[in-house]
């Protein structure tokens, strides 16, 4: 049978369409242009936003811990740890994310969502792209990877010639529900401790989020429960959070790596706040936010005990509640950037390379049932930036104190600068320093300088003071050797500096530095401890105390 050749040529274009829409189903627009954007799928959710699409089906797709497909990951503790491990149910990450169906496409939302799956432990890897597109539609495919959250962990650190241990139970991801439960046992250079913790990023399913710690130490106990909501998108309209704390340790005072006094010591504190969103520009990313706070904290002391006589002269102890209301300003940018091999080893990692800049101030009294009568203060602030040969620098400070009977008491102050540098191939270059100081400050407050305080060749608390200065390099080096698909191996080579205005003998210490070298070893399958150190650190600078070398072992990072 012929067809006519008007119907013909109706038929041809009506397969021609039917052709155009199927095509039109399945395919999302190309970027007209690459993006310039620091995160993967940027180019194509920018191009979507621009020709008005929305928000489909929302697919959420989790990899379990290990992806069996891969034969190299087929082996049988691989199948075991994937049966004994309870996959995160697809609703706990539909909970973290700030769109719906239905919803325009906006870039920087999907980013904020990206941004809040890469902050969870329970996932190695996530990613949220377009999949289908049809009738100015879009489909999105949330694709995340489960890290093994169950662990028996039996932890130890060796730093500064002392360990730290911990024997604990913990599971980020209980019975795949998002929520975390830890249940153990630690000890570090200053005390032991039998606790349980809980937290809850999306309490009933909201964006409220709630933890709370019990823990039995070896010299007291520590009470903490935290609730609220925060601002979890730039556009939130308000936030609040209110949270307790009781603990009761001994206040320990060193020198030399030396306990020299101690003392009982109570913490009690009550805080509440609350805050809006004055406005968001969209176009420049950048917002303005305002609030009020109350905090009411309150210190008591023991009896002050001496260790090491003639090592240190004897704290002042003042006992105080400082109580009051104040009020909280706040101007942000969003202008993350997403990178790997920075910090840690095979993991994403957002860094905001906008401003951002906190103002509080109040005043405690005596009509809130405080007995100290002062202002308070604070101010902080970060910025970053790219620079070339593929590096980032990062910028921070803060100061906050009192004003009490006309002279500023426990000022503390902050300034730190660090630079990561991905020119090299498998290298990642680190340059940190930092200032710290305080006046007249509480018995808290007191700054250290020693192993974990930055200088890995020295003992732990090495030198007290209220002034100092420090100074990191470090070459941290990845290659792309795996071990059982558990971890991969990575090598480190650092040196360290460092200066205190020292408490006793009074004046600015000797600069101590020194050099280390070793491996970093990245467990790429755990949700814990991510990058570990084995290292060794010798100190340049002869000093009482101090040894030939310190045995570094740990995750000792902290930047």
């Amino acid at each position: 049978m012929r067809l006519p050749g008007g119907c013909l040529q109706v038929v041809l274009l009506a397969l021609a369409l039917l052709a155009s829409g199927l095509v039109q189903a399945g395919t999302c627009p190309a970027p007209l242009t690459s993006s310039a954007n620091p995160w993967q799928d940027a180019a194509d959710w920018d191009e979507l936003a621009a020709r008005g699409y929305r928000i489909g089906q929302v697919h959420i797709f989790v990899d379990n811990v290990f992806e069996l497909s891969d034969p190299q990951q087929d082996t049988w503790y691989a199948r075991l740890a994937n049966k004994l491990h309870i996959e995160t149910h697809p609703r706990a990450i539909r909970e973290q994310l700030l769109f719906k169906s239905g919803d325009p496409v906006d870039p920087l939302i999907i980013y904020e969502s990206e941004r809040r799956l890469h902050a969870l432990l329970y996932l190695r890897a996530s990613s949220i792209r377009p999949e289908n597109c049809h009738d100015h539609v879009v489909d999105v495919n949330v694709q995340v990877k489960d890290a093994w959250t169950l662990k028996l962990d039996i932890a130890f650190a060796h730093i500064g010639g002392q360990n730290t241990l911990q024997f604990e139970a913990t599971d980020d991801n209980f019975l795949g529900t998002g929520k975390a439960l830890s249940i153990g046992h630690t000890s570090d250079p200053q005390r032991s401790a039998n606790l349980v913790s809980y937290k809850d990023p999306s309490l009933f399913g909201s964006y409220w989020n709630l933890a709370a710690t019990y823990a039995d130490l070896s010299d007291g106990h520590l009470k903490y429960v935290t609730a609220g909501q925060p601002f979890y998108a730039d556009q939130t309209p308000w936030s609040v959070a209110a949270s307790f704390y009781d603990q009761e340790e001994n206040l320990n005072f060193y020198n030399q790596g030396t306990l020299a006094w101690y003392t009982p010591s109570t913490q009690d504190q009550r805080y509440l706040s609350w805050a809006h969103l004055l406005y968001w520009d969209a176009a420049d990313s950048s917002g303005m936010r305002a609030g009020i706070l109350y905090n009411d904290i309150d210190y008591g002391y023991g009896q002050l005990q001496e260790q090491t006589p003639g090592l240190l002269p004897p704290p002042a102890l003042a006992p105080r509640r400082l109580a009051g209301l104040g009020l909280s300003w706040e101007y942000f940018q969003d202008q993350y950037a997403s990178f790997t091999n920075m910090v840690y080893i095979d993991r994403t990692e957002d860094y905001n390379l906008g401003w951002q800049l906190d103002l509080q101030a109040g005043h405690y009294g005596g009509g809130f049932g405080g007995s100290v009568s002062a202002p308070f203060y604070g101010v902080t602030a970060s910025w970053g930036t790219r620079l070339p040969a593929d590096s980032i620098l990062l910028a921070s400070a803060y100061a906050d104190g009192r004003q009490q009977d006309g002279v500023s008491h426990n000022l503390q102050t902050n300034l730190a600068l660090t630079s990561y540098t991905q020119y090299f191939p498998w290298q990642t270059l680190v340059g940190h320093v930092q200032w710290d100081s305080v006046l007249r400050p509480d018995p808290e407050s007191y700054l250290y300088l020693g192993g974990l305080q930055g200088l890995r060749g020295y003992p732990n608390y090495y030198a007290i003071g209220d002034r100092r200065w420090q100074a990191t390099f470090e070459d941290r080096i990845v290659t792309p050797v795996q071990i059982l698909n558990l971890f991969q191996l990575g090598f480190v080579g650092y040196a360290d500096a460092g200066q205190i205005h020292q408490l006793s003998p009074s004046g600015w210490s000797p600069t101590y530095s020194d050099v280390g070298l070793g491996f970093r070893i990245g467990s790429i399958r755990s949700a814990y401890d991510n990058t570990f150190y084995f290292t060794i650190a010798w100190p340049l600078k002869n000093a009482p105390g101090v040894s030939g070398h310190e045995i570094v072992i740990g995750n000792i990072i902290s930047f």
